[in-house]
């Protein structure tokens, strides 16, 4: 089960915020999965792990984590590495989220009627839902192959806004497809 966690007194740019936020397990398997959508190739852990700063021994796990769920084959050897095991357009991030992580709860009263004596009657019940069903809708909405997309658009605005070209990782500018690559 995957219960967003929440940074508590996070400050930001001088301001006081709380943060939900998916566990690094759930990030990093969003952005290895999204390497390999963009990449649409076999790639090595090794690559995985440098251009999306993932440790190497976590993403092992990780992507042991994704190749039992289905999303992803593992091959060993000389030839070996990882490739998606579905069309990047197949695999949404609800998808991997909840093959790592398990069902998305954002509160411990949405797991199951019941879990809190209040749900039955408490506004803030509703609002909680609310917000899991449209996390749950947006996360549903995109797939791989939109996003790897959308990243390929992005790279090249900010290839031409040289402000951004200084805090953008050069390992995240220079994911391209593989058949790209030249």
């Amino acid at each position: 089960m995957l219960k967003l966690n929440i940074l508590k007194g996070t400050t930001i740019k001088g301001v006081k915020v709380v943060v939900f936020r998916l566990s690094k397990k759930g990030e990093y398997a969003l952005r290895s999965v999204f390497h390999l959508a963009v990449r649409d190739t076999i790639c090595t852990t090794e690559e995985i792990s440098k251009a999306q700063d993932i440790p190497r021994p976590f993403l092992k796990k990780i992507i042991q984590s994704l190749s039992v769920a289905g999303i992803v084959i593992s091959t060993k050897g000389q030839k070996g590495g990882v490739v998606l095991a579905l069309p990047s357009n197949k695999i949404t991030p609800k998808d991997v989220i909840e093959k790592v992580e398990g069902p998305l709860f954002l509160n411990d009263c949405l797991l199951c009627e019941g879990t809190c004596p209040r749900d039955s009657i408490c506004p803030l019940h509703e609002v909680w839902k609310k917000c899991q069903g449209k996390i749950v809708e947006e996360l549903s909405a995109s797939n791989f192959a939109e996003l790897g997309k959308r990243h390929l658009e992005l790279v090249a605005a900010a290839k031409k806004d040289k402000r951004k070209m200084g805090v953008i990782p050069k390992s995240i500018l220079g994911l391209v497809p593989a058949n790209a690559e030249g």
